[in-house]
């Protein structure tokens, strides 16, 4: 007798990976350091963006990021990890597709002292964007922080002219230039000169920026609105969704730390 043929056993479906919350600020005109990253290591599908607004009540991510700050990356499992350096170390670790931290040596050296130059140089211009807030104005806060800016501006127009593929320091320029164009073009006091452009006088970074910001994971959000949900019923639904993950209570906190409007 013939043998019966074994039936082929079908593999199970695949699954998806869950999904993780970025929690993030949905600033159209502004080159977003994690969305790049998400972009350029494929990971781009797995995240559920979570529009915050750190400044308008109803936005609090306190209860789930003691700080109240954004980027805030929210595992499927409850496990939160925050600071913009954390979370695209976290999303790069994952990557199968592309990596841009480079291996131990003289260019992840490199890469890593660029991107502290730009995150610092973020920093600061965050801090003189905020003092625009206060009345009256401090002038010597500008005073502090301008040379520092102008002095990192130099300094990347120097790598640019070395500069080779592209990195997680190229990655965290891109987001610092950005936001100070957008802080520029909205004016800020002496010692800035009016007017001020920092690709004036810098030909290497200039050129190194409009190459960049023909990336796909550039132009995939750069001065591109966000479509999706915007309010703080959704905000707050996403930390709840988190606070359960952990077992916690969902009970959070609305208002924020800061009310500009009210200086």
């Amino acid at each position: 007798m013939a043998k019966a043929k074994k039936k082929a056993k079908k593999k199970p479906a695949a699954r998806s990976a869950p999904k993780m919350k970025l929690f993030y600020s949905p600033i159209h005109g502004f080159i977003h350091k994690v969305l790049v990253v998400a972009h350029e290591t494929g990971l781009w599908d797995r995240l559920e963006f979570v529009p915050i607004f750190p400044m308008r009540d109803g936005f609090s991510i306190a209860a789930i990021n003691p700080l109240h700050k954004v980027p805030t990356l929210a595992l499927a499992d409850g496990t939160v990890l925050y600071g913009s350096q954390t979370v695209v170390e976290y999303l790069d670790s994952l990557s199968r597709k592309n990596k841009l931290y480079p291996k131990l040596g003289p260019a992840r050296w490199d890469a890593l002292r660029r991107l502290a130059l730009a995150d610092t140089m973020f920093e600061v211009t965050v801090n003189v964007a905020l003092e625009l807030n206060e009345k009256p104005m401090r002038p010597s806060v500008f005073a502090w922080f301008w040379p520092k800016i102008q002095r990192g501006l130099d300094q990347m127009e120097t790598d640019a002219g070395k500069a080779k593929g592209f990195d997680i320091g190229h990655a965290s320029s891109l987001h610092a230039l950005s936001y100070l164009d957008r802080q520029l073009g909205k004016g800020l006091p002496a010692p800035v000169p009016a007017g001020y452009d920092w690709r004036t006088g810098r030909p290497k970074l200039k050129a190194w920026w409009n190459r960049a910001i023909q990336r796909p994971s550039v132009k995939a959000h750069f001065q591109k609105e966000y479509t999706g949900d915007q309010s703080a019923a959704f905000a707050q639904q996403k930390v709840i969704e988190v606070l359960r993950a952990q077992g916690r209570p969902p009970v959070i906190p609305t208002n924020v730390d800061y009310h500009p409007e009210l200086k």
